[in-house]
């Protein structure tokens, strides 16, 4: 009924079992979104209105700065002991795609970053990119990386092509010149990939990459650094505990 509604085919039927066509994974996937949305939307129509509860979405990568989103998450359940977080680590660009839905409330934005269409405050902590260089590496030995030292490099480097810009106007080249091997959109994913021997990874520096093995986490010389926001949609209902968490964010920051 469905493929005749539509108009096109949504299984591949086998012998033995059936698929889903291109078409028919791209329907389940919205159908998913839309069930995510409904099921939400009804928690918090029916949340009740006498006291604050609820759950907010939030995103962000791998940054310092979740570290003030934690701390304030942490003194706001205090205060609403049924307000609930769901925190999902990932990219600014998957951030924005979910807020865009209404799947996430609020995401926490690495800069730089096109912002137009969301509210945002910035954060004062501030996020610095370095090296993560194999261990046995000759670079490893050194106190500080510059572009220089890394000419003729393979690169492991942000998926964002924003950053990746920003990255190859500090090593002062284009990113067409640059041999990129591989791609992450996660630190520890790239921390791995550096400790095999793969490549050098520039990224965001955390207490976290620091732990694995296999890799020397150095500063870059000049320094290279950058700013995270707090953003969500603009013009568009929020539940209540969405609204005051923001509030709460701001007069706290």
């Amino acid at each position: 009924d469905l493929e005749k509604d539509l108009g096109v085919i949504l299984f591949e039927r086998g012998p033995r079992k059936i698929t889903l066509t291109k078409e028919g994974l791209l329907f389940k996937r919205r159908a998913e979104e839309i069930l995510s949305l409904i099921n939400k939307t009804e928690k918090e129509i029916m949340q009740d209105s006498e006291e604050l509860e609820g759950t907010i979405s939030l995103g962000g990568g791998e940054l310092r700065s979740v570290d003030f989103l934690a701390t304030k998450m942490a003194e706001f359940q205090k205060l609403h002991p049924k307000v609930a977080f769901d925190f999902q680590t990932t990219t600014s660009d998957i951030i924005k795609d979910q807020m865009d839905k209404g799947l996430m409330d609020i995401g926490l934005l690495l800069e730089p970053i096109e912002i137009d269409r969301y509210n945002y405050f910035r954060l004062s902590v501030k996020e610095n990119w370095c090296a993560m260089i194999p261990a046995e590496s000759k670079l490893a030995k050194k106190k500080t990386i510059s572009p220089s030292d890394l000419r003729n490099e393979k690169f492991i480097l942000p998926r964002r092509c924003i950053v990746k810009n920003e990255l190859s106007s500090w090593l002062g080249t284009d990113t067409t010149k640059l041999d990129i091997v591989a791609s992450h959109n996660l630190n520890s994913n790239s921390a791995v990939m550096v400790s095999k021997g793969i490549g050098i990874s520039l990224s965001i520096k955390t207490d976290m990459i620091k732990a694995f093995p296999g890799i020397k986490v150095i500063p870059l010389k000049p320094k290279l650094t950058a700013r995270t926001v707090v953003a969500w949609k603009k013009n568009i209902p929020m539940n209540a505990a969405t609204a005051k968490f923001i509030e709460f964010m701001r007069e706290k920051d």
